[in-house]
């Protein structure tokens, strides 16, 4: 039917108010916030305490303890030390082994990782490897993991860092 023979009815067309679009957009934010809120920051929340936790257990075993950290390799352990004494723990606290400081030796796992498997490390951290505390060597573009008693290869890769 052409335009001028349409019949007008004096009504508008029906469209929504500002005030329902606002209201419509608060309902998108509120319910972005709460899943949010369930979903990601509630979880980190619960790992957060977890490791607080952890962390205090350890602090009451073993006071004045410096240097803990976390490592992750077969499993989560933590690690720190005292003045005499190297500490290896798991990821409820308890203690998996215990080593003397002096016995810590930086240069020999070095100059073994560049004699024994042509790996030259720029830098080295203490972790745990399967059932045994390691040196953890990165450099040459490998990662490398050697006992820290005998200073043997328990694991080797290459280096994604």
């Amino acid at each position: 039917m052409p335009a001028k023979n349409r019949k007008k009815t004096g009504k508008k067309p029906q469209t929504f108010g500002f005030s329902v679009t606002i209201f419509l957009w608060a309902l998108a934010i509120g319910l972005v916030s709460v899943f949010w809120a369930l979903f990601i920051s509630g979880p980190v929340r619960l790992h957060d305490a977890q490791l607080a936790a952890t962390e205090q257990v350890i602090r009451e075993a073993v006071p004045g303890i410096r240097g803990l950290e976390q490592n992750i390799f077969a499993y989560v352990t933590w690690q720190g030390y005292t003045e005499e004494t190297l500490y290896w723990f798991d990821n409820n606290g308890g203690q998996l082994t215990t080593r003397g400081i002096e016995t810590l030796d930086y240069d020999a796992a070095k100059e073994n990782a560049k004699e024994n498997y042509n790996i030259e490390a720029d830098s080295i951290e203490l972790a745990f490897g399967y059932d045994s505390p390691v040196y953890e060597l990165h450099g040459s573009g490998k990662l490398l993991m050697l006992d820290y008693d005998t200073l043997t290869r328990i694991y080797e890769r290459e280096d994604k860092d």
